[in-house]
């Protein structure tokens, strides 16, 4: 049976509000370079209410210690009144956000049609603010310890985990997860294949990864277990390690990793070797929660025709596998989004119980 025959994937109730874009900030006067903001923080402590280190894609993947390169001024929801009790930082932001905000819309001919915005508002109206502040992001991994981020348009699928207390660009999808266990299942084959058939791509060779279509539409075990939540915390540690030694960023970790002649590079031989092992064994762990023992993995060195021709050659599942577990994982899904279902159901056909008591006011006198 093909997969269209069986249906598309849907969102699950389970998934929804726990996958982000990251902010659109909407002006480079908002960025700044760290020994701008440490000085913006020497000169006034109280700046840094405001400021806030900037994590976007390229030093997720091409940063050996994934720490953001940049800060960003921040002035969350404020009103312009509150925002310029920040003097320092709200001149620059009127020094080179302002202008870029208010620009005017240009005719057919280039002329500018003076009285009428280029941008929709309120971007011009709130040029203090960003363009997309993503309250929900920032309010569900508030009381998480760590969450976890990937760059959006990249090579290859790289979930890792961060700090909460910085500013993600536009170019991450935070996931307000923090187990061992899920940083597992996201690093895994499982949600690889299923990212790749549910995402679009740019160009042939980079993944576009949509949060929508492709983690929210995604069914997890429905139990972990301790073994994977180690095999998270070993992972998470193992690429740390290796990163920092070779001072290599994700990208160039996982060139090597897929790399048939990693004989020629016996320094980091070993490391490649435990760290490819520990991927089986991640993927060993979730079939059997997902109790699919039946399926034998044939972890090896496999072209995949999705990828340019010049650079197919990955060390993941047998192709044939990959379309066995892409059926069964929509499978999971349509069951899973056929129980959501009905469970809204069953609560809309619930009966309203009214309060005896009156209550005429919401704060009543005493």
């Amino acid at each position: 049976m093909e997969f269209g025959e069986m249906g598309k994937p849907m969102p699950l109730a389970a998934n929804k509000g726990k996958s982000f874009q990251g902010s659109i900030v909407l002006g480079k006067g908002f960025v700044l370079s760290i020994e701008e903001a440490e000085k913006l923080i020497r000169k006034n402590p109280r700046n840094k209410d405001v400021l806030f280190p900037y994590l976007n894609g390229d030093d997720l993947n091409n940063s050996s210690n994934q720490e953001p390169s940049r800060w960003v001024i921040n002035f969350f929801d404020w009103n312009e009144e509150k925002a310029r009790t920040y003097p320092d930082c709200f001149q620059i932001i009127e020094q080179f956000v302002k202008p870029e905000r208010q620009r005017w819309k240009l005719d057919s001919q280039g002329n500018e049609i003076v009285g009428t915005y280029a941008l929709r508002k309120p971007l011009p109206e709130k040029w203090w603010i960003y363009g997309e502040k993503r309250p929900s992001l920032y309010n569900s991994i508030s009381e998480l310890d760590q969450v976890m981020v990937l760059n959006r348009h990249a090579k290859y699928l790289l979930i890792s985990i961060c700090k909460n207390n910085i500013v993600f660009s536009d170019a991450t999808i935070v996931f307000a997860l923090n187990t061992f266990s899920e940083l597992a299942i996201l690093n895994s084959s499982f949600h690889d294949v299923w990212a790749w058939k549910n995402s679009s791509t740019m160009g042939v060779s980079t993944l576009r990864y949509s949060g929508t279509n492709a983690f929210e539409t995604f069914t997890f075990p429905t139990v972990m277990s301790e073994e994977l939540n180690g095999l998270g915390n070993e992972l998470h540690l193992t690429r740390l390690r290796i990163m920092k030694h070779y001072q290599l960023g994700l990208t160039d970790l996982q060139n090597i990793f897929h790399d048939i002649q990693l004989n020629n590079k016996a320094e980091i031989y070993d490391d490649i070797i435990q760290l490819r092992e520990l991927y089986k064994l991640i993927d060993f762990e979730i079939i059997k929660l997902y109790k699919w023992n039946d399926i034998d993995l044939k972890h090896s060195f496999y072209e995949l025709d999705h990828l340019p021709e010049k650079d197919r050659i990955r060390f993941t599942i047998h192709p044939t596998v990959t379309k066995e577990i892409l059926k069964r994982l929509l499978l999971l899904n349509l069951e899973q989004s056929k129980s959501d279902t009905l469970d809204k159901n069953m609560v809309k056909k619930r009966p309203k119980v009214i309060s005896k008591i009156s209550t005429n006011t919401l704060f009543p006198e005493d």
